[in-house]
């Protein structure tokens, strides 16, 4: 019985300290992202990697050059961390070429996931997914920031 109970107890911590460190991770991600920072990518001039200090600003723009162009070289490590639409190959799409973003607002949600709300220009369509007020629905799991909806609203 002592067993069963210390077995539980662990468990219970294991579980706190894990929302512990996602909440952490939240709370530090936030807290440091510079909202007059203006994010732009080109199709024509795409780099790998990220310059940012912040991961969630990381993920958001590896799903924005994936936006622009599904075969980037970032694009294929990146599938498990967004949407599968960001990845669908179809010539009506109208991806654009072009598009950049800035944060508005963050917003925590009662079910552990955050929002980040963006104001996004392109020169596309693309779902109707990068121009105006662009929603990322985001979770830190697995010690990195995923994507799990993105969507637009107005204002």
């Amino acid at each position: 019985m002592k067993k069963l109970l210390l077995c539980s107890f662990l468990i219970i911590l294991a579980a706190c300290s894990k929302t512990d460190d996602s909440a952490t991770k939240i709370q530090s991600e936030t807290s440091s992202l510079d909202k007059d920072t203006v994010f732009s990518f080109n199709a024509e001039n795409l780099s790998s990697g990220c310059d940012s200090s912040s991961e969630m600003i990381c993920t958001i723009n590896t799903a924005i050059k994936c936006t622009i162009n599904p075969e980037f070289a970032d694009c294929a490590k990146a599938k498990s961390t967004m949407p599968d639409f960001v990845f669908m190959q179809d010539e009506s799409l109208q991806r654009p070429t072009f598009q950049s973003y800035q944060i508005d607002k963050i917003t925590p949600r009662d079910d552990g996931l955050i929002e980040v709300r963006t104001k996004s220009s392109c020169d596309g369509n693309w779902f109707g997914l990068c121009n105006g007020n662009i929603i990322y629905v985001m979770k830190y799991a697995d010690s990195q920031w995923v994507i799990t909806d993105m969507y637009a609203v107005e204002f």
